[in-house]
């Protein structure tokens, strides 16, 4: 034990003998560790040596594709889903889904995740919220077929479509003779502040029009609406007769008239149901 401590005690003795001579000098000359500078992140790439997230694209709605949105709140079981539910879609039309919920959803044909067709006509992928889907085609869809379709994430929220002749719809946009956009032969409009239950709703009400005409819906509210023939969401025949779907704030969407038949059409906003008018068909 002794001859130990002995040992410790020279080799600290001869440690202090070299160093405190020579203490300016190592001062001046630290070793390498003391040295080492750290470099900023290279721009564009976080300190954790990831890049940075990519910009999320909305997907617009091209010219002459429909869009179905899938509503805020569609997650929640027995909720309202999709907008329009059993869409009416012409022949050859794209459609495009816009998530207007704050979770992720997919629109998918086929009854649900059992179907062994699942998937063949459309499937959207993943639709984050906020965002819409790629214009879809509904391969090999014929005039006349009913295409059911889910949510694979969701699979309780379902609805159809059914493929109608190419196109009653279009031909009111097409281009006239004359080179023009065809003229609507009415005007229905929208009021600001609509939404404010008790506030009038559409202006004229009633409006009145000679069957063929084209009615321009124009939504100078602040928010989403629509006009949906039927007396309320509860009519089984809502939407029937036509149906806007959600038209944005300052936008405006057409109603055909042609296939109806003389006589009374109550309509409503499916946002707002207690926004109510009345078409009248001479």
């Amino acid at each position: 034990m002794a001859k130990g401590m002995a040992i410790l005690v020279i080799v600290m003795a001869v440690g202090a003998a070299i160093a405190v001579p020579n203490w300016s000098e190592m001062v001046k000359h630290p070793p390498l560790v003391t040295t080492i500078k750290t470099e900023p992140s290279p721009a564009g790439v976080s300190e954790g040596g990831g890049l940075p997230a990519a910009e999320e694209e909305v997907t617009p709605v091209p010219a002459g594709a429909m869009k179905i949105t899938i509503l805020e709140g569609s997650s929640v079981q027995g909720n309202p889903d999709y907008e329009p539910d059993e869409a009416q879609v012409p022949l050859n039309t794209k459609v495009v889904w816009e998530n207007a919920d704050s979770v992720p959803h997919t629109a998918t044909s086929g009854s649900g995740p059992e179907d062994a067709s699942s998937g063949q006509v459309f499937d959207t992928g993943i639709i984050n919220g906020g965002e819409s889907s790629a214009p879809m085609e509904l391969a090999g869809a014929a005039e006349g077929d009913e295409i059911a379709y889910h949510c694979q994430v969701h699979p309780y929220m379902t609805s159809s479509l059914t493929v109608t002749a190419a196109s009653a719809e279009g031909a009111a946009a097409a281009p006239a003779a004359g080179g023009g956009a065809e003229a609507a032969g009415a005007t229905l409009t929208i009021p600001e502040g609509a939404s404010v239950q008790g506030n009038p709703a559409y202006d004229p009400d009633p409006l009145t029009v000679t069957a063929g005409d084209v009615v321009e819906v124009s939504n100078q509210d602040t928010v989403p609406h629509t006009a949906t023939s039927g007396s309320g969401p509860e009519d089984p025949e809502s939407g029937s007769q036509f149906d806007t779907s959600i038209i944005d704030a300052g936008a405006t969407a057409q109603i055909e008239t042609a296939n109806l038949a003389a006589g009374d059409y109550k309509f409503y906003c499916s946002v707002h149901p207690y926004m109510l008018g009345n078409l009248k068909v001479s």
